[in-house]
């Protein structure tokens, strides 16, 4: 494309005399700006004599050299376009370009008399001001109102203004001239396996125009520069010679960036865009292997083009080298124009090319560490251990159900998250208020007026952290705050925690703060303990294992944090991120690798990890196109991944002690929450399914369809087991004997089970979240003496 034509289109509305504003004034104007070309562009009235009112202030400004170098908004088809003007002495350069991610050239620096345009648009403003009178004044009989005929004289007014401010200014004369284009040569530094070089010509701003203001704003035609650009690989050299150097450096760092993520997830990956004159294209092809493809498109008889490919290129090295050739870029810029480092767009540039460097580095980084001195770990663990202890109820498992109302309680604006059963007391976490209710009679035993914060109960005590990071702890007894500790603000992210009280180790909350931190809180005092800086922000997932503080954090290290000091203990690393919870079972720590469900549909990789000294036992790649959902899932002999996809939630079972795959299947065709109770893994799904899968074949023990599915279905479907019996919560509160199915009971309630607790002697507690709570106790069962 060589130029393009404004064509200024004639209102629906308008007097058979007016004459059309498509005349030989803009004709003229259009034609020396933007060098008409076949095709036509049809521009409205309003956006027509809008973009020549700027160009009037805009040639105003360059004639008197209050400014030398402007742009002008230009819509053009619905999209972004820009028309930039620079002073060049007698002379104006003017440019068309499309202002998006992948910008498009249609002028570059077009030579045009500055005195021929000035007049053309003074001709084109009295062509526009005849037009718009007469509009005004055959139009005011049919117009009520003063808003549109303050419109209509408006416009008349402005174009009246920009003439006569245009007509007040002086003719162009021998103003100082741009100097001529110089060749800069971008050279990267350091030794990088491919060589990305360029000689980009580039003027020598003047000192006027240097030192303008420290405001920054995005400037594309400062960096539409042409250049000679030189890809060396081996003993092989590749030349482009007329290429927009700064927009193919864009375009070649965003899609490295694309092809380093595929290449992370073990996915393949192929990309090929035209941008700046020049071919672009990178493709992943085998383990750890890329190819990059340059060229020049078709011209004119050249049917074919240029075009050349480097094959089995590492992609360690490709990313090298394009973030050296992207710094090396930036750095020539801004040292030939210091304003560039006001640039949105070149700082833009800069973080992609940081961004793909530290993505590198996190990916390449094999920084594993191992636990040389396990034992300590592994006996404290083994001293928690308690032998297996009988159910307390036996007989619960077999015998109905039956349940009473005991009483009724309604609190506004229920919080789900802020509700806990402990002990005698049920916290209810509310928008304005923490109330305190006695589970035996339903009567309030305190309230205290509070703000919206993320709960979690400890043994002495709620903690509460609020969104500006107030750290409070609220006494169970009384609701009053025993202490209060400032943290750092959390922003953009959920807070997370886990609470340690165990046997031997201090009463602490470690819980996320600021935007890569963790805290360990003293609970008895609220003092910090120690902090630990992850290498990235992310959401924190935490598994305590024993003395350990286990932390997948989204980076590509699964990490173990000693509770005492909050040292490292021992890193795991693996190329894909650590984003789920992992599960620690005795002496066995399991871990999935990858981006998560929702995120990507990337491969994953399951991991078997000592727990005590972070040594790899067994990795094994998930299924193609698995998308795993939470943590792992313990049997005796078996792990299983659960998993979603287009027909439903699935499961993925392998051998505890090798990895070997037992089986794939797909359980339900909706959403469902998982528990594992004696070897069989029980899923509960949002479509009114309750299904029981064998852990070590996969096949299905019962599956159990309960009544009413149309129904409202509750917030959380997690099964509770409880004295040998299955809570399960669908549009009601069901009991089930979890080894073959049987219904024990339901819970006669109105509510939908939003939320439940079942104490020790298996009383209910349903949560409604409109603000609703019920409370149930069992009747009387017979037991066999």
């Amino acid at each position: 494309m060589t130029g393009l034509t404004l064509v200024a289109r004639r209102p629906e509305i308008q007097p058979a005399s007016t004459p059309s504003v498509d005349g030989p004034a803009l004709r003229a104007l259009f034609d020396l700006v933007l060098d008409r070309a076949p095709d036509a562009t049809v521009l409205p009235e309003r956006d027509a004599t809008t973009l020549v009112i700027d160009l009037a202030y805009t040639v105003a400004d360059l004639c008197a050299l209050r400014r030398r170098r402007a742009a002008i908004r230009v819509s053009l088809g619905g999209e972004p376009w820009e028309l930039g003007l620079e002073r060049a002495g007698r002379d104006v350069l003017v440019s068309l370009a499309q202002t998006s991610s992948k910008p498009e050239v249609a002028i570059h620096e077009r030579r045009v008399d500055g005195d021929a345009l000035s007049t053309r648009v003074l001709n084109a403003l009295d062509a526009l001001a005849r037009p718009s009178e007469q509009s005004a004044i055959a139009s005011l009989a049919s117009l009520d109102g003063e808003g549109p005929r303050s419109q209509l004289y408006g416009e008349a007014a402005r174009i009246a203004a920009a003439r006569e401010h245009l007509a007040a200014s002086a003719p162009f004369g021998a103003g100082e001239d741009l100097a001529e284009p110089a060749v800069v040569a971008v050279e990267p530094t350091g030794d990088v396996p491919i060589t990305i070089a360029a000689d980009i010509l580039m003027r020598t701003p003047a000192p006027s125009a240097a030192a303008e203001t420290a405001v920054q704003r995005a400037d594309l035609f400062a960096l539409l520069f042409r250049g000679k650009l030189r890809v060396i690989v081996g003993e092989h050299a590749r030349e482009l010679p007329d290429v927009f150097v700064f927009l193919f450096a864009e375009q070649l760092v965003e899609i490295t960036l694309e092809a380093l993520s595929a290449w992370a997830l073990g996915r393949p990956y192929y990309r090929r865009l035209t941008i700046g004159g020049a071919i672009c294209a990178v493709r992943i092809q085998g383990e750890g292997h890329a190819s990059l493809t340059i060229g020049m498109p078709r011209r004119g008889s050249d049917e074919r083009g240029h075009v050349w490919t480097f094959p089995a290129v590492d992609v360690g090295a490709l990313v090298q080298s394009v973030v050296a050739f992207g710094r090396a870029l930036a750095r020539s810029v801004v040292r030939r124009d210091r304003a560039q480092a006001q640039n949105l767009r070149l700082s833009a540039f800069r973080t992609k090319v940081r961004e793909l460097g530290e993505r590198m580095r996190d990916l390449t980084r094999d920084d594993s560490k191992i636990n040389d001195a396990p034992e300590g770990y592994r006996a404290f663990a083994a001293s928690l251990r308690q032998p297996p202890q009988p159910a307390e109820d036996e007989t619960l498992a077999s015998s109905r159900l039956r349940y009473t109302p005991r009483w009724f309680a309604a609190i506004p604006s229920i919080d789900l998250r802020a509700t806990f059963l402990c002990g005698d007391a049920l916290v209810v976490g509310a928008t304005r208020e923490l109330s305190c209710i006695d589970r035996r009679t339903g009567e309030l035993a305190w309230t205290r007026p509070v703000t919206r914060a993320a709960s979690v109960m400890t043994p002495l005590g709620l903690a509460r952290m609020e969104a500006e990071g107030a750290l409070h702890l609220h006494d169970l007894q009384t609701g009053d705050v025993l202490w209060t500790t400032s943290l750092t603000p959390r922003a953009g992210a959920s807070t997370s925690g886990v609470v340690v009280s165990t046997p031997g180790l201090p009463r602490m909350l470690v819980v996320s703060e600021g935007a890569r931190h963790l805290a360990a809180i003293d609970l008895h005092g609220g003092e910090v303990r120690w902090r630990y800086a992850s290498r990235r922000s992310g959401m924190f997932r935490l598994r305590r294992a024993g003395k350990l503080l286990v932390v997948a954090s989204g980076e590509s290290a699964l990490v173990a944090l000693d509770v005492l000091t909050g040292e490292v203990v021992w890193r795991f690393c693996d190329r894909r991120r650590f984003a789920s919870h992992v599960t620690v079972d005795h002496d066995a720590l399991f871990a999935v690798s990858g981006d998560g469900a929702f995120v990507d549909r990337g491969s994953a990789r399951l991991h078997h990890i000592d727990p005590w000294s972070g040594a790899a036992r067994w990795s094994i790649d998930l299924p193609a196109d698995t998308r795993p959902l939470g943590a792992p899932l313990l049997a005796p002999d078996t792990v299983v991944i659960q998993t979603h996809g287009r027909r439903g939630t699935g499961l993925v079972g392998f051998d505890r002690a090798t990895g070997a795959p037992r089986f794939d299947i797909v359980a339900c065709a909706s959403t469902a929450s998982c528990l594992v109770v004696d070897g069989t893994v029980i899923l509960n799904s949002e479509g009114g399914e309750l299904v029981a899968i064998d852990a070590k074949d996969g096949a299905t023990r019962y599956r159990h369809v309960f009544g009413g599915a149309e129904g409202d279905r509750p917030r959380r479907l997690e099964p509770m087991l409880r004295s040998g019996a299955l809570f399960v919560p669908q549009s009601e509160l069901f009991v089930v004997r979890p080894q073959d199915g049987k219904l024990l009971g339901r819970v006669p309630a109105d509510l939908v089970p939003d939320l439940f607790r079942v104490d020790e002697r298996c009383d209910v507690y349903v949560v409604e979240e409109s603000g609703h709570i019920a409370a149930f106790s069992t009747g009387p069962r017979l037991r066999l003496v």
